[in-house]
């Protein structure tokens, strides 16, 4: 099944993480990012000149934008699981892009995802 690849592992793909590297080397061609995970790079750079580099990286790979149907099922997915396990808007957003597109969310965050009924996941041991 194609992945949808989670800000934490762009995150050490930036950083030459080798262990990332070998990660995302491994999918191939089939992955995708959310946009909210440009949204999260951007919002993490330390200046412009990093904001520069991550869009130019997010230009490189497929995203998956926001539709009506990840909308709502990020909702569901916040009334099921904020209170209960601490689920977060940006990570039901994205969350709800794997469910919704079909693809399996690969996270190191396991904690983050893995109360979510329907949600495949793929947590890499690098």
């Amino acid at each position: 099944m194609p992945h949808l690849v989670d800000t934490d592992i762009l995150i050490d793909l930036t950083r030459d993480n080798q262990g990332s590297i070998e990660f995302i080397d491994s999918l191939e061609n089939a992955w995708s990012i959310s946009a909210i995970t440009g949204l999260e790079l951007i919002a993490g750079a330390k200046n412009k000149r990093e904001v520069s580099e991550i869009g130019v990286l997010l230009a490189a790979y497929s995203t998956h934008h926001m539709t009506e149907a990840i909308e709502r099922r990020a909702f569901e997915l916040l009334l099921a699981y904020a209170k209960s396990h601490g689920l977060r808007t940006l990570d039901s957003l994205i969350a709800a892009t794997a469910i919704e597109e079909g693809l399996t969310l690969a996270t190191r965050n396991r904690k983050h995802f893995e109360m979510i009924a329907g949600l495949a996941l793929d947590v890499p041991g690098y």
